[in-house]
């Protein structure tokens, strides 16, 4: 992997929503409102880079980036 160029092969989130819905349900089992989502990636070197979705139309879209 360390002889990619840089930039050949960034992750991309699609145009698309990665989750819908407004509520998550917790250990007891009742419903509780979302208010942020996030994408949690973890890379080699040990670090984790959270990515922010965004509400828009019901889902969580990736941010406009």
């Amino acid at each position: 992997m360390g002889s990619e160029p840089p930039g050949e092969d960034l992750l991309v989130l699609p145009p698309i929503p990665l989750a819908t819905g407004r509520l998550l349900r917790d250990d007891g089992d009742r419903p509780v409102p979302i208010t942020a989502v996030e994408l949690v990636v973890s890379t080699e070197d040990g670090a984790e880079h959270r990515i922010p979705l965004v509400a828009r139309h019901g889902a969580w879209w990736p941010p406009d980036r």
